[in-house]
């Protein structure tokens, strides 16, 4: 099991703060809707506590952050699964369908060889100023 590094157990001073003015943020957020006065009385403890003692905080920011983290991993997966479904695989089943074998592996199997190209160039500087 791998070992779990500091910035995950505990918060840093840093996300502290962060910490509370994202839930100074959502109060006055959800007093806009609801307009209760409490949400407000919620903002300004919330910023007097996070410039007094951040150090209070430190729950919350572990749990705020921890989210994140959670949010993150599981977003980026999303993200790069509908990418390879909608793009990647009709791509590629469009070019299996079209015949299109750019790995040469029809080439490979036969085993009759190598399918490497040999390409025998002499490079000269003007194709290190026009690469492509």
């Amino acid at each position: 099991m791998a070992r779990e590094s500091r910035s995950a157990r505990c918060a840093s001073p840093l996300q502290e703060r962060d910490t509370c003015l994202a839930l100074t943020f959502l109060l006055l957020l959800f007093w806009i809707f609801f307009r209760w006065t409490p949400l407000i009385w919620g903002a300004m403890g919330m910023l007097l506590l996070g410039m007094t003692v951040p150090a209070a905080l430190r729950p919350a920011a572990w749990l705020w952050f921890g989210l994140a983290r959670a949010l993150g991993a599981v977003t980026s997966r999303l993200v790069l699964t509908v990418v390879y479904v909608a793009v990647l695989l009709p791509v590629a089943l469009i070019r299996r369908l079209l015949g299109k074998d750019d790995l040469k592996l029809a080439l490979w199997k036969r085993g009759t060889g190598s399918c490497f190209l040999r390409r025998e160039h002499v490079f000269c500087p003007e194709d290190f100023r026009h690469p492509y």
